[in-house]
C-alpha cells in the first residue's frame, strides 16, 4: 500500500474510533443522569465497613498543608466532583479529561466557597481507597486505577462518590 492510500485507511480508523468514541460518550453520560443511587441503608453498611479498616482517622481532620480539614469540606468535595461527571459524563480514559480524578481536580478549581483544596481532594481519595477496600476486600486500593478499571460503570463511581460523602459526613470533624 503507497503513503497516499495508507493515509486514507488511517483517516477513516481514525474516523471510526471517533464515531465510537462519540457513541460511548453520549451512552455514558445519558447512564450518569439516570443512575440508581444506593439506599441509606446500604450506604450506612458500607462506610461502617470502611470505617473499621481505617487505621486512626486522623487524616481525616487534617490535611497534607497542616489545615484543618472538616467533614462537611470533604462532603462537599465529593459531591461537586459527582455533579461535575453528572454534567460532563464520565469518561475514564486518560486523553477524555472527565475520570474521577479530573472531576475532583476540577471541582478544586470552580469551587466559590474556599471549602475545597488539593487537601480535601486527597482525604476524598482517601475515602474512596477505604470504600473500595470494604466492598472488595482487597488490602490496598488506589482510588485513579480503581476508576479506570475496563469493568467500571459510570453507577459505580457516581455511588462511590455519594458514599464517600456520607462517610465525610459521619466521621469527618465538624
Amino acid at each position: 500500500m503507497n503513503g497516499f492510500a495508507h493515509d486514507i485507511v488511517l483517516r477513516r480508523q481514525a474516523q471510526e474510533r471517533g464515531e465510537m468514541a462519540l457513541a460511548q460518550d453520549v451512552e455514558t453520560y445519558l447512564s450518569g443522569v439516570s443512575a440508581p443511587a444506593l439506599s441509606a441503608e446500604a450506604v450506612a453498611v458500607w462506610i461502617e465497613q470502611a470505617r473499621r479498616l481505617a487505621r486512626g482517622i486522623d487524616w481525616v481532620a487534617w490535611g497534607g498543608s497542616g489545615m484543618p480539614l472538616t467533614g462537611r469540606a470533604l462532603a462537599a468535595h465529593a459531591e461537586s466532583a459527582a455533579q461535575i461527571l453528572r454534567t460532563a459524563g464520565w469518561n475514564p480514559d486518560i486523553t477524555a479529561g472527565r475520570s474521577l480524578r479530573d472531576a475532583l481536580i476540577y471541582a478544586e478549581r470552580i469551587d466559590t466557597d474556599g471549602l475545597l483544596s488539593m487537601d480535601t481532594r486527597l482525604a476524598v481519595a482517601g475515602i474512596i481507597a477505604l470504600l473500595v477496600r470494604a466492598a472488595t476486600g482487597a488490602p490496598y486500593a488506589y482510588y485513579e486505577s480503581w476508576d479506570a478499571h475496563p469493568g467500571r460503570t459510570v453507577d459505580q463511581v457516581l455511588n462511590v462518590l455519594a458514599a464517600a460523602a456520607a462517610f465525610a459526613r459521619r466521621y469527618g470533624p465538624a
